[in-house]
């Protein structure tokens, strides 16, 4: 404003002289001049003063006019010199738009609040306190939004204090740390996380892992390898050389009868591949006892009591899975008993191993059953060391006779079509029973038809059909002298779900969603075996017939269902061998590989079954003979080696001679 000022100053100055000037006037002016212009005599020098207000007023006039001009001129000026809107980096100035910090003067700008001029600086915050729009509870401090200050703005909970830059901490105080088990803030247990663990896994704490005694292989739980050193056996009976394993006897139980003398033992075949070999083989020695109803069926078929005692009640370990009240209806059930005293161990052990711990340390074993287990993941090695492994069982036994014309039918069937799971050890069990026939037994290889993936157009060739009854076994048996006839099938069977009542064999075609037509029904097989003609039929059923092909095993593995699978009314001269009872899953003998109710049986058929006390040494073997020694072998080892329960059974029939054995 300083210009316009000196402007002003100057213009009025300028009208004041001239306003003078007129006052005055020329002196040499004529009275006449002087009378017009200042009035009459009188009115002289009211016309002198009037005329020299006249010229004050006309000077003031004029200096108005040129003080209007002037500040209309230096507006114009100032429009000129602060134009509207300087570009990027330039603010304005009474020059023009000029670099900050290089105009002299002062200038005029437009900052957005809250910011303001500074000079040489631009537009940059306010050093005093302003309001500035920060979201709370920041606050603006030098241009920026921050927390403040004071900590009781932050209010923490459960004990928390506010720490600069770090929010809400627990305090310093060593107490607040003495929570237990992982409890968190203001020691209250953290949330739980719900999991749903698949089979066979189990929850354990957070997620998800195999039950004790297993361990985790993939997506499958498996029992740990078990390296077991046997405590050292004196040999039995005088002078030295090879003599027969130890017998074996449960825990503290007292032998009644003296072991028998030992033998010589045949040397192993040269060359072969190394067997696994149990620790002891499981005999029915006189110092062992039997289940009550195997010793209740002996004393019933020879009209007197065996020559070993009954056993107490057998146990299985608790499954940790199930509740008090499921324990007690199982147990009420079933007629089972729950172990409550034994040394629970994971993983298998072969039988002959666990009785001989058993009776060393006079401690009772039992296997961990804690979880569902799969029967094809146990065991190991091909079908060719299975069948030499198998011959083991009765190279030193007394070889069979007089079966050389004797027919026999083997189905091992393990390759299912479309979406039927496998039977993994279908093949295994069959060579294993075809190795026996052929090497202990003396059939002759032409008179064995060998079935292997029998589809449903094979059983009926074989064994007939409900339209055509007769079928090739039927063609082979002679009329006139009969013989014996052993059938022995390896397969999936399966009860019909929608009433549960029909059992089928299924061929590697048969079709779940239409049985009738695609599987093989058992009371048709009975029914055709019946009228075949041969003098003696003994067939044995590596099988379990559920509503289901699931392979895996809840323990304790009790049957469900009521249907047996078994023939309705008994057909003369056939008796029907049953891997398990009803719908009970079949164990695998991890030893050989193979259906443990198949190894048993082998053991039974090579001369083990007529062996005393159990048998009564007649060098031959009927089917009272085998069943006892079959089921009580499999009941054990399900219980002992697995902690499971499986229980085979006999069709009701005479007692039949199935088998002869030499004397020597």
């Amino acid at each position: 404003m300083q210009p316009l000022f000196l402007s002003w100053k100057k213009i009025v100055s300028v009208g004041v002289a001239l306003g003078l000037l007129l006052i005055v006037g020329p002196t040499n002016q004529s009275p006449a001049l002087a009378g017009e212009m200042g009035g009459g005599h009188h009115g002289g020098g009211g016309g002198h003063w009037g005329g020299g207000g006249g010229g004050v007023g006309v000077g003031v006039g004029v200096g108005s006019i040129l003080l209007n001009e002037a500040i209309r001129r230096s507006q114009e000026r100032h429009q000129a010199a602060s134009p509207e809107g300087c570009p990027p980096g330039l603010v304005p100035s009474r020059k023009g738009c000029v670099k900050p910090g290089k105009n002299k003067g002062p200038e005029v700008t437009k900052c957005e609040p809250p910011m303001q001029w500074r000079k040489g600086k631009g537009c940059v915050a306010p050093k005093g306190p302003e309001v500035a729009t920060c979201q709370p509870p920041m606050e603006m401090r030098k241009g920026r939004c921050v927390p403040p200050k004071e900590p009781e703005v932050a209010k923490c909970e459960h004990g928390d204090v506010y720490r600069k830059g770090k929010g809400c901490v627990p305090p310093n105080e060593p107490e607040i740390a003495k929570c237990e088990h992982g409890h968190g803030k203001g020691c209250e247990p953290p949330p739980e996380k719900t999991v749903d663990c698949e089979r066979p896994f189990i929850k354990f704490g957070n997620g998800c892992a195999c039950p004790p005694g297993f361990i985790q292989r993939g997506h499958d739980c498996r029992p740990p390898t078990v390296v077991i050193v046997p405590p050292p056996v004196l040999p039995v009976g005088p002078g030295p050389g090879p003599v027969e394993p130890p017998h074996v006897v449960p825990a503290a139980t007292p032998p009644s009868e003296p072991p028998p003398p030992p033998r010589q033992a045949s040397p192993a075949p040269p060359k072969q591949p190394a067997p696994i070999q149990s620790l002891a083989k499981v005999l029915p020695a006189s110092n062992r006892c039997l289940p009550e109803d195997l010793y209740d069926l002996l004393e019933q078929t020879y009209g007197k009591r065996p020559a070993l005692d009954r056993c107490p009640s057998a146990c299985l370990p608790k499954p940790a899975s199930f509740t008090p009240a499921e324990l007690d209806a199982a147990a009420a059930k079933s007629g089972i008993n729950w172990c409550e005293n034994c040394v629970q161990v994971g993983g298998y052990m072969p039988l002959a191993s666990v009785l001989q711990l058993e009776k060393a340390a006079n401690v009772t074993i039992c296997v961990n059953p804690d979880m569902c287990r799969l029967p094809a993941a146990i065991g190991g090695g091909d079908a060719g060391e299975r069948v030499v492994e198998i011959r083991t069982v009765f190279k030193d036994l007394p070889a069979g006779v007089k079966n050389e014309g004797n027919i026999a039918v083997v189905v091992g069937n393990q390759d299912y079509l479309g979406d039927l799971p496998d039977n993994p050890d279908g093949k295994a069990d069959a060579d294993a029973v075809l190795a026996l026939l052929v090497d202990q037994l003396g059939y002759k290889q032409e008179n064995i038809i060998d079935l292997r993936d029998a589809t449903l157009a094979d059983f009926e060739r074989v064994f007939g059909s409900q339209s055509n009854p007769e079928g090739e076994l039927a063609k082979r048996i002679d009329k006139k002298d009969p013989g014996d006839v052993f059938i022995y099938v390896a397969s999936h069977g399966m009860v019909k779900e929608d009433d549960a009542k029909e059992a089928y064999l299924l061929p590697v075609d048969a079709k779940l969603d239409d049985l009738g037509k695609t599987a093989y029904p058992m009371q048709e097989l009975y029914d055709n075996l019946g009228k075949i003609g041969a003098r003696t039929i003994m067939l044995m059923l590596e099988a379990n017939f559920a509503k289901n092909l699931d392979e895996l095993i809840n323990p304790p593995n009790l049957p469900e269902l009521e249907v047996e699978a078994m023939p309705v009314n008994p057909v003369p001269g056939l008796a029907v061998f049953k891997a398990s009872d009803r719908d009970q899953k079949t164990i695998k003998d991890p030893e050989y590989g193979i259906g443990l109710f198949t190894r048993y049986m082998i053991e039974g058929l090579a001369g083990r079954a007529d062996a005393g006390p159990l048998g009564n040494d007649d060098k031959r073997i009927d089917t009272v003979e085998l069943y006892v020694y079959t089921a009580d072998a499999v009941r054990t080892a399900a219980r002992k080696s697995f902690g499971l329960e499986q229980k085979p059974l006999l069709s009701k029939i005479d007692n039949l001679v199935v088998g002869n054995l030499t004397a020597n």
